[in-house]
């Protein structure tokens, strides 16, 4: 088993595929001792475009987090609710995949940074 899914998904984590981002934009997930915390941005201006949080759980593949906090754009929904995924590791990437709260349907690939 890949010691990212025994429990070390700590460290920084770039969105590579799964959500539409506008051209020029950068997501970003922090994943910290079961805290995460995600914020995409526009790298010309430093705009942030959404952002969220919350604290995660992790047991063997089955991936949840707990949304704490999130901006408007993407609150309606997951506030205050867990997000089931499994997840799926492989090198330096992990895959996300599952149903929001909020009844959307997620798919996102994950690349480590540094």
């Amino acid at each position: 088993m890949d010691k990212a899914v025994d429990g070390k998904l700590d460290g920084t984590w770039e969105l590579v595929s799964g959500q539409p981002l506008p051209q020029g934009a950068r997501d970003i997930k922090i994943l910290s001792d079961g805290h995460f915390m995600f914020a995409a941005y526009d790298q010309a201006t430093g705009d942030p475009l959404y952002a969220a949080g919350g604290t995660y759980q992790l047991d063997g593949a089955s991936y949840v987090e707990h949304v704490d906090f999130a901006s408007e754009k993407i609150a309606a929904g997951l506030v205050g609710k867990d997000q089931s995924f499994m997840i799926e590791v492989d090198g330096d990437t992990f895959t996300q995949k599952g149903t929001l709260s909020n009844g959307k349907p997620l798919t996102e690939k994950w690349k480590r940074l540094g």
